[in-house]
């Protein structure tokens, strides 16, 4: 720094300079990612609280099936509506689907079938948003004859 016993003010001001450009990109790369964050959480903050209730909106719809009352139809439908515009998909298989062990979970292999299709569907399961499984659909697949 020191030119004959002096301060080299030009090398000391492109270093002064050059330090300020790297804290300004740290910076924006701190704002940048802090964002990142921010919007990752807003998609996810939920998730597990709507875990938690996907056995009571179970519950709801199969009594509205099985007691035939309107009224609990009409809640479940309402339920399922505000769920359904948050970004909660239901994962709804049909018979002879192939097997997706990505959104799907076998509990039971039956014979009657091709292997590797869906035999049954057990319980629906639910994706939310940008297709994060929230809980897979529990299926009965046909498995291969011997």
């Amino acid at each position: 720094m020191k030119k004959d016993g002096k301060i080299d003010w030009q090398k000391r001001a492109e270093e002064v300079e050059e330090n300020w450009k790297r804290a300004l990109a740290d910076y924006k790369n701190l704002v940048r990612r802090t964002e990142e964050e921010r919007v990752l959480i807003g998609k996810f903050a939920n998730t597990d609280l709507l875990i938690r209730l996907l056995p009571a909106l179970d519950l709801m719809e199969r009594a509205a099936r099985h007691s035939g009352d309107a009224g609990v139809r009409m809640a479940a439908d309402e339920v399922r509506r505000v769920l359904s515009e948050e970004g909660l998909t239901v994962i709804d298989p049909r018979k002879g689907e192939q097997f997706d062990e990505k959104v799907h979970e076998c509990g039971e292999t039956v014979d009657g079938g091709k292997s590797g299709l869906v035999a049954e569907v057990v319980e629906v399961g639910y994706k939310w948003r940008d297709g994060l499984v929230l809980r897979p659909a529990k299926v009965k697949v046909y498995k291969q004859s011997l």
